[in-house]
């Protein structure tokens, strides 16, 4: 009689411990948008990205400004940006959202990374992805990015005006 009794409570045991873990509240996660350009009229290019909240608040924004490099470096630039602000700030669970649809590919590894300069800059997203536990990468529509590619034009605009 006793073997049973042992073996419910060994049961009970372990339904109310993995009943307590579904109940338990997941890790907060961010979402990293970002944006790189290199508008063909000025020969300039920028990076900028943001970070939200799960809940859409604002957290922190960065831009900076890349001189002549083209526009997928551009876009890895930001992306690396990104990572390094979020590791900053010790985020550990982060979504990225980003309008160049080649960038996610080639991170999905589903596209080949011919450039060795983009080749270098993806080796270092690599490095820099080691410090969380979950990363995922999204394509979104331009139109869905509008806050950092604001960003990124005022990066542009303030070193315009700086060089006239």
């Amino acid at each position: 009689m006793s073997g049973v009794i042992l073996i419910f409570w060994c049961v009970c045991a372990w339904l109310i411990f993995f009943s307590l873990g579904s109940h338990m509240s997941k890790p907060p996660f961010f979402i990293g948008y970002v944006d790189g350009a290199s508008p063909s009229t000025h020969h300039l290019a920028f990076a900028s990205c943001a970070i939200y909240t799960s809940g859409g608040e604002f957290l922190a924004s960065s831009g900076i400004f890349l001189g002549q490099v083209t526009n997928n470096i551009a876009e890895y630039s930001a992306f690396v940006e990104l990572l390094i602000e979020a590791i900053s700030l010790n985020i550990r669970h982060l979504i990225v959202r980003l309008d160049s649809q080649l960038v996610v590919r080639q991170l999905e590894n589903h596209y080949a990374i011919r450039s060795p300069m983009l080749l270098r800059l993806y080796m270092r997203v690599c490095l820099l992805e080691r410090e969380f536990d979950y990363i995922e990468y999204q394509h979104i529509p331009r139109h869905l990015n509008t806050y950092t590619d604001t960003l990124a034009n005022y990066v542009l605009d303030i070193h315009l005006r700086h060089l006239n």
